[in-house]
């Protein structure tokens, strides 16, 4: 798995406040609503800085969030601490151990990406299976070839606020369909008018659907169905991220 979000994890909220999260939350709720997971806990794989254990833990869940930097568990804790149905637990999707089964499982803000091999997809899977319980449902979302080669590509994007700023080198290898994000931060230290500078390298990979069914199949997850993210359409070939439905159905 592609090892990333240490000091990227101090600003990563002000650089993601575009994201619509209470949107993507309500889609989420609505989807475990309409697959029957209408109470009890759900596992967040790639939890992060916490924003969506908090909107789901609100609608009456019990949330665990699993993420693998500690930096962005930190963040986590500080923000749902008021939150008593919410516990974080530091550990790799691909080595899961929870010593229990539960409700549900998602994966969302294209975590499962970061995973760069089918090897490392099918261990994850396999880990989900056997800690969900029957008839639970798996929710995740991944983004797409399309959305690598053709929305992204090989550019560069910049942002900059009072106190932090940032550029993106983008990069796209279509052959191993692995996409690489080259971050440079300018950060205001908290105790003086200095700027700190640090750079981190991200990995993803684009997967195809029918890979991602073989590989669900594979670890004895029953695949349901896809939509073109945010709807109840299925993907289309310009979709730019897709949710995919499986589960437990032994």
């Amino acid at each position: 798995m592609s090892t990333s979000y240490h000091s990227f994890a101090q600003v990563y909220d002000k650089f993601m406040d575009n994201i619509p999260y209470e949107d993507w939350g309500h889609y989420l709720y609505g989807l475990f609503q309409k697959y029957s997971i209408k109470e009890g806990t759900l596992i967040e794989l790639g939890c992060g800085t916490g924003t969506l254990s908090l909107i789901m833990a609100q609608q009456g869940y019990k949330i665990i969030g699993i993420d693998n930097s500690v930096e962005m568990l930190t963040i986590a804790a500080a923000k749902t601490a008021q939150q008593s149905n919410i516990t974080l637990l530091c550990q790799n999707m691909q080595e899961l151990e929870l010593g229990n089964t539960y409700d549900g499982f998602y994966c969302l803000c294209d975590s499962l990406n970061y995973l760069l091999s089918e090897e490392d997809v099918l261990e994850t899977f396999k880990r989900i299976k056997h800690h969900l319980k029957r008839e639970g449902v798996f929710i995740f979302d991944l983004k797409t070839p399309y959305f690598y080669e053709t929305v992204l590509g090989d550019q560069i994007f910049c942002d900059h606020q009072p106190d932090c700023s940032y550029t993106w080198e983008n990069s796209y290898f279509k052959e191993d369909r692995i996409n690489q994000y080259e971050l440079t931060f300018f950060a205001k230290k908290s105790d003086s008018e200095l700027f700190e500078r640090f750079t981190e390298i991200h990995h993803q990979r684009a997967f195809y659907i029918s890979e991602i069914i073989d590989l669900l199949s594979e670890a004895g997850l029953e695949y349901i169905t896809a939509y073109d993210a945010f709807t109840d359409s299925p993907p289309q070939t310009d979709s730019e991220r897709i949710y995919i439905i499986a589960r437990n159905g032994e």
